[in-house]
């Protein structure tokens, strides 16, 4: 069921839209401005990459896109929904209907098979998916390469297995939007290759539009429009050809 809370009439049609985000937190003493008045649009289809050092602010605005954080500032929106409007209720919600998840570290439970970790999200937000969450999980498994290994507990897969189970797992809900946080960081050239490719395709073949924050100037030759980050500013949005 998706969601359909604090949606605005006069909202764009764009899928996000970042207009003038800061944000700001506090470490110590010290007030950090993570971001400082970023604004770009994101339409449906294709992988955008947010390029940037350590720093930059580019895990913090994919926080801000998964509405695992708010805004100091400016505003946000996804799907025409206003996040900054959102109780803890309805930003999970939110999270379990259009936004898929694929981290660095992967994060799956290691005591639990392939499939498993796949289906999980959907068994915990109690998705109805209008077909066998088994078949549905077992078929994605199938499309990242790993059907015969549905069976096997993750903590015996190699790390690009992993990612692959967090891609299909990130998928398991339909969601529209996938936020994958340097997903090939702890990969070697190869294995980022393989992954990143199944990303490309398996997100294509479903509809699903890619964020992926990365520092590494590899992963842009998957992404078909780059932006750009410097100390919590935009430096400079490109399409590619």
């Amino acid at each position: 069921m998706e969601v359909s809370i604090n949606r605005s009439d006069t909202a764009p049609r764009a899928l996000i839209q970042v207009s003038k985000v800061t944000k700001q937190y506090r470490m110590g003493d010290v007030e950090v401005h993570a971001l400082r008045g970023v604004s770009f649009n994101i339409d449906k289809g294709g992988i955008i990459a947010l390029m940037g050092p350590s720093g930059s602010g580019k895990s913090t605005l994919l926080n801000l896109i998964g509405a695992l954080d708010v805004p100091t500032g400016g505003s946000l929106f996804v799907r025409d929904m206003d996040l900054a409007k959102l109780n803890r209720d309805e930003q999970s919600t939110f999270r379990n209907t259009t936004i898929g998840f694929v981290f660095q570290n992967f994060n799956l439970v290691p005591v639990l098979t392939t499939i498993e970790n796949v289906m999980l999200p959907a068994q915990l937000g109690r998705q109805h998916l209008g077909e066998s969450l088994h078949e549905r999980a077992k078929v994605l498994l199938e499309k990242v390469g790993l059907g015969k290994q549905i069976h096997q507990r993750v903590n015996r897969l190699s790390g690009g297995q992993m990612q692959r189970v967090a891609i299909a797992r990130a998928l398991i809900n339909k969601p529209p939007i996938i936020l994958a946080d340097e997903p090939t960081a702890n990969l070697d050239h190869d294995t980022a290759d393989t992954v990143l490719t199944v990303l490309k395709e398996l997100c294509s073949s479903e509809g699903a539009t890619v964020v992926v924050a990365t520092h590494d100037s590899h992963v842009l030759s998957y992404c078909h429009r780059i932006i750009r980050l410097m100390d919590g500013k935009l430096l400079s949005d490109d399409i590619k050809e």
